[in-house]
């Protein structure tokens, strides 16, 4: 038997089932603000959840409407349950930049995340509310009656917020000012909002005119019979905190520490704190506080700039793609490569050797100068134990599972750093083939990675938090270089200063003009400031 609802009831009933249980991450993340705020007072603490209340009923009045209600308001408590889930798990925020990673995720990326807990709470929030839902019938009025009794909801809602708001006003003024990311926690409002301005500037993209930079772009050292390779290392969630050469106690840098040559820099900030702000932003000429994602999208990369300039430039993945950074160059997906798929792939993601795997063969086919770009799937997360093969087990006991806020911090911390350690082994690896090409090649390779990782410090997981709020685990990340003698002797580097310089504050800013002075690139986009090598490198004699 249907339960009968007037339209004005239903819409009430939808806005108390999120604010109650649809924004327990909210109420989390208020109930923690409201413990380190003793002035508080009682009315914002009992108000609050009526303005909740107030804004979800001007919402889902907004949006019940006869014949599509059902399906709107299906469709946002299914994406609301993710949300909810999502925020309650692993602290994080539905911001603009969280929507884009989303977004540009893959298959293999997505289902990362679930899990059994998942699971259950999508059942909890989602399914069964839908069944509840199902039913009840609603009974809409006739047009001129509806629309009188959804004005009518919409001025109490309206109504009951201004009377709170002038009478805690200042309350409520020092609540949200000291906290602006209380917005991005409020579901559903939260992604529908970042939602619309993804498309916004999506719709806005398509319509910018492309530009071209860099197109006046030298190659100096075109006419040395001994090219330049210089083999770019783009690492997945990596934080600097983790790794030994940092100070860390375990040895996460184990492999590395036993190479020659090799240079950390550890003082390394982002560009953001996901890989589709991080990657577009390090590749551009734009710095951190210029960065404009949709100018980005609209106009060449480093990589295009090397291009221009006649070096060879691959780009291998083992990423959810490069977010346009490499649109206009070779490209190869790492999960592509059918024959030594087995050895590598499983779970539907495959570990990073798999980059390694055809390098020399690209290399010994190159006659001009070249740059390859490695792009690791790294310690992407939830499920770091997915990301080293079983003999890179070394920290145990470990957390292999998903649901990685159940797991205990040792285990937890253990399998992250397994990951680091498999990328610090690939590292090496790949020294050891830059080495092998040493006859014919000034070989030099640079890791950094795109941003940093949360690992449950303040109840906080993964990465993605909005940069205004962002805590130093998301944003200090890695990066190592390593050049061969003979690129050093080329270059005539000076590598006491390199040393110094190492120790210095260095962002993502750098990155494009480092590549570009690696390669001996002249070009009016090169900026000599923001080149980490430009006071320690000078163009030498051709060998």
């Amino acid at each position: 038997m249907k339960i009968r609802m007037s339209s004005v009831t239903y819409t009430l009933v939808i806005a108390l089932f999120f604010t109650l249980f649809q924004n327990i991450a909210l109420w989390e993340r208020v109930n923690s603000i409201f413990a380190t705020m003793p002035e508080a007072s009682w009315g914002l603490k009992l108000t609050l959840p009526i303005v909740v209340l107030a804004i979800m009923n001007v919402l889902f009045t907004l949006l019940t409407w006869p014949l599509i209600h059902r399906l709107i308001v299906s469709v946002i408590i299914l994406i609301s349950a993710a949300a909810t889930y999502a925020m309650h798990q692993y602290g994080i925020v539905l911001s603009y930049g969280m929507i884009v990673s989303v977004i540009e995720t893959d298959t293999h990326e997505a289902t990362s995340y679930l899990s059994m807990s998942a699971f259950i709470w999508y059942f909890a929030l989602a399914i069964l509310p839908l069944l509840l839902l199902s039913r009840v019938k609603v009974e809409f009025r006739h047009l001129g009656k509806e629309l009188l009794l959804k004005f009518a909801s919409l001025m109490v809602s309206v109504l009951v917020v201004a009377c709170i708001a002038s009478v805690y006003f200042k309350d409520y003024a020092s609540l949200l000012r000291n906290n602006s990311e209380l917005g991005s926690a409020l579901n559903p409002t939260n992604y529908i909002t970042a939602t619309a301005r993804v498309v916004n500037k999506r719709w806005y993209e398509a319509n910018l005119p492309y530009v071209q930079i860099g197109t006046d772009a030298v190659n100096r050292n075109q006419d040395n019979p001994r090219k330049n390779l210089v083999v770019l290392v783009i690492g997945e969630t990596a934080r600097a905190e983790n790794s030994s050469f940092n100070g860390y106690e375990k040895q996460t840098n184990a492999f590395l520490a036993k190479q020659e040559g090799v240079i950390n820099y550890p003082n390394v900030t982002s560009c953001g704190t996901c890989t589709a702000v991080s990657v577009p932003c390090m590749f551009s000429n734009m710095t951190k506080s210029s960065y404009n994602a949709s100018k980005a999208r609209r106009q060449d990369s480093v990589v295009d700039i090397l291009d221009h300039a006649g070096v060879d430039v691959l780009w291998k993945n083992n990423n959810s793609g490069c977010k346009g950074a490499c649109d206009r160059i070779t490209y190869i997906d790492g999960h592509e490569q059918v024959k030594v798929q087995e050895k590598y792939c499983q779970w539907g993601t495959c570990f990073d050797g798999i980059l390694l795997e055809g390098l020399d063969e690209h290399i010994n086919s190159l006659d001009t100068d070249g740059v390859i770009v490695l792009h690791l799937l790294g310690s992407h997360g939830p499920t770091y134990y997915k990301r080293y093969p079983e003999e890179f087990k070394k920290f145990t006991p470990t957390c292999d599972t998903a649901d990685i806020q159940n797991c205990s911090r040792e285990e937890l911390m253990n399998t992250y750093d397994n990951s680091l350690l498999y990328t610090d082994y690939l590292l090496s690896q790949l020294i050891d083939k830059l080495k092998s090409h040493d006859d014919k090649f000034n070989t030099a390779m640079l890791y950094v990675s795109d941003h940093g990782e949360s690992l449950g410090e303040n109840g906080v997981y993964l990465h993605g938090m909005p940069a205004s709020i962002a805590p130093k685990h998301q944003t200090h990340v890695p990066m190592i270089t390593w050049m061969s003698d003979k690129f050093v002797t080329k270059h005539q580097l000076d590598e006491q200063c390199m040393q110094k310089v190492s120790n210095e504050k260095l962002s993502h800013d750098n990155f494009f003009h480092s590549v570009l002075g690696l390669m001996d690139i002249e070009t009016s986009e090169y900026n000599a400031e923001l080149d980490i090598f430009a006071t320690c490198l000078t163009q030498g004699e051709t060998q």
